[in-house]
């Protein structure tokens, strides 16, 4: 226990040398999410929106630090307030001077950066020149150049602004596909460089790009241009595309799986495959799926607010499954008389309390596109811890009817704190996700939507539990453990899947796919990284059930 302390307070006091800082640069991000919202309610003239953000930035500017700067965002914001009934040109007007304000806040917090280092970017302007002024024959081996040489210098731009890197990437992908035109076109490729030229200005500049930004509408456009890529027969400027789609996919995933699970799990589940599988015999096909995608994502642009089902939605996706297990054991140990009963609900009250603390490192921490990538990597390796842990229950259970008394004890004693890990690890794989969901979904909801759908997800989970633990313990002992054993075992498999899915999804592991149809419900994605684990998994399985058979079988021939 004193151990114990002793890291708590460590953790403590180094949370309390970051948290000013951090804390600084979330209260600046919320203002750019605000600002960016108010000029969306400009773009569809919508006074009431528009009154309502300036009351947040109003609020948020009042939480600063007392600074120059601030006196600044706070004379813009008075102005602004001033001609909220004028014209919308006017209005949009003062928020650009707003987020004029807000970025030199932001960069007075900014440490001193590498010079040299960006300085080295400029350079790439003398490539982009040339290319301006090449001709048909020149325009390619200068295309090859300036990727060459803006790889020897991404890093840091890559290390300090996501935002800029996807820019930029965005970039050579439209440079990429206006080389590919059969009909070249000029413009376009002026254009193309103007964008990669601006996005390197920008970044050397010290502009701020928040990576917050991402909405349908840009992944739309990711899909589109990725799709054009192909028409153009460019496969290099589609695979660069849908990398970068890739990438941007977990800052913007949330906006479609509160709106739609189906698609979510679609794209998520379609695109990495499409990109692996792409080549000039798949162009077609995948010209067809992109579209598709596309369009289905487009239908959901319509949506610019939660309702009450949507909030209720989220948990029930992503707290049911979870509590389904921890149910499942909680009836096992009542009906065979265990003590780890408590143990199970410590650690899905833990699991909570941790998955909270998650959410809020995440959001006060890490920008927007750095957080989700971490998100999706938490939950991928703690689902493989938690696969390890689940197999060790499994084997636990099998061997409560097959072993003499003093094991019995043994594996007990062990069991309790495997039931403690798999109750902890079930909730906090989903928790932080599913409470960062609720962040971005609560400014375009009504709090009594938020809190009504919340707590009709929580009473109807809750119904479920009891059900299970009520049916459960009134169960044969051996069907209650022969039930307990498989979903223990089947959520091994899947959670395997789905975590293996998600570290190739952030680049951890690679994607080598399989001519087979994916079957999400389960975590069945067709990739040599996925199916061979749950095969050997699976394996593991039958071999620890024929083992204990046999085993369970000798003991009745000796007793």
């Amino acid at each position: 226990m004193r151990s114990l302390l002793k890291a708590a307070l460590l953790v403590f006091l180094i949370c309390s040398t970051l948290i000013p800082h951090a804390g600084a640069e979330a209260k600046t991000d919320a203002l750019y999410v605000s600002i960016g919202q108010a000029i969306s309610a400009v773009k569809a003239e919508d006074r009431d929106a528009l009154s309502k953000r300036i009351a947040t930035l109003a609020k948020q500017s009042k939480e600063l630090a007392d600074s120059d700067e601030k006196a600044v965002i706070l004379k813009r914001l008075s102005t602004l307030k001033q001609h909220q009934d004028a014209s919308f040109a006017t209005i949009s007007a003062d928020l650009t001077a707003l987020s004029t304000a807000v970025r030199t806040l932001e960069e007075t917090m900014r440490p001193a950066q590498d010079s040299t280092a960006r300085t080295r970017l400029l350079d790439l302007h003398e490539v982009t020149k040339q290319m301006r002024q090449a001709d048909a024959g020149e325009r390619k081996t200068l295309e090859q150049t300036l990727l060459k040489e803006w790889t020897a210098r991404e890093s840091v731009v890559r290390e300090e602004s996501i935002g800029h890197y996807g820019k930029v990437e965005m970039a050579l992908s439209a440079i990429r596909i206006a080389q590919a035109r059969q009909t070249f076109d000029q413009t376009e490729w002026n254009e193309a460089l103007d964008q990669f030229d601006t996005s390197i200005d920008s970044f050397v500049e010290g502009d701020i790009v928040k990576t917050a930004s991402v909405e349908l509408t840009d992944l739309i456009r990711l899909l589109d241009q990725a799709s054009d890529a192909l028409v153009a027969k460019d496969l290099d400027g589609a695979r660069s595309t849908l990398t970068t789609f890739i990438a941007q996919w977990p800052s913007g995933e949330g906006a479609v799986r509160t709106r739609d699970s189906a698609l979510y799990t679609q794209v998520e589940t379609d695109v990495p495959l499409l990109l692996a599988r792409l080549n000039g015999e798949t162009r077609n096909a995948t010209i067809t799926s992109l579209q598709e995608l596309s369009a289905s994502l487009g239908q959901l642009t319509d949506q610019t607010s939660y309702t009450f089902v949507d909030a209720m939605l989220v948990m029930v996706r992503e707290g049911l499954e979870a509590l389904l297990i921890i149910s499942a054991l909680v009836a096992l140990t009542r009906k065979a008389n265990l003590r780890g009963e408590r143990h199970i609900w410590f650690g899905a009250v833990l699991g909570l309390l941790a998955s909270g603390l998650l959410a809020l490192i995440i959001q006060f921490f890490f920008s927007t596109a750095l957080a989700s990538v971490g998100r999706e990597q938490i939950e991928g390796w703690t689902g493989l811890f938690a696969v390890l842990v689940m197999l060790l229950v499994g084997n636990w259970l099998h061997s409560k009817t097959a072993i003499t008394s003093r094991q019995t004890q043994l594996v007990s004693d062990l069991s309790r704190t495997s039931l403690f890990i798999v109750s902890f690890l079930t909730i906090f794989r989903e928790g932080a996700e599913t409470l960062l969901f609720y962040v971005g979904m609560a400014p375009a909801m009504t709090p009594l939507a938020l809190g009504g759908g919340i707590l009709a997800a929580v009473l109807l989970i809750g119904l479920v539990s009891i059900a299970v633990i009520y049916f459960g313990v009134r169960l044969p002992i051996r069907r209650l453990f022969l039930g307990a054993t498989i979903l223990i075992y089947m959520m091994a498999f899947k959670i395997l899947g789905v975590s293996l899915h998600a570290l190739q999804l952030t680049g951890v592991l690679p994607v080598h796919p399989l001519a087979l149809p994916p079957v999400a419900w389960i975590g069945f994605y067709p990739t040599i990284e996925t199916v061979v684990p749950q095969v050997l998994v699976g394996l593991i399985i039958i071999l620890t059930v024929l083992r204990k058979q046999r085993r369970g079988t000798s003991l009745k021939k000796v007793s």
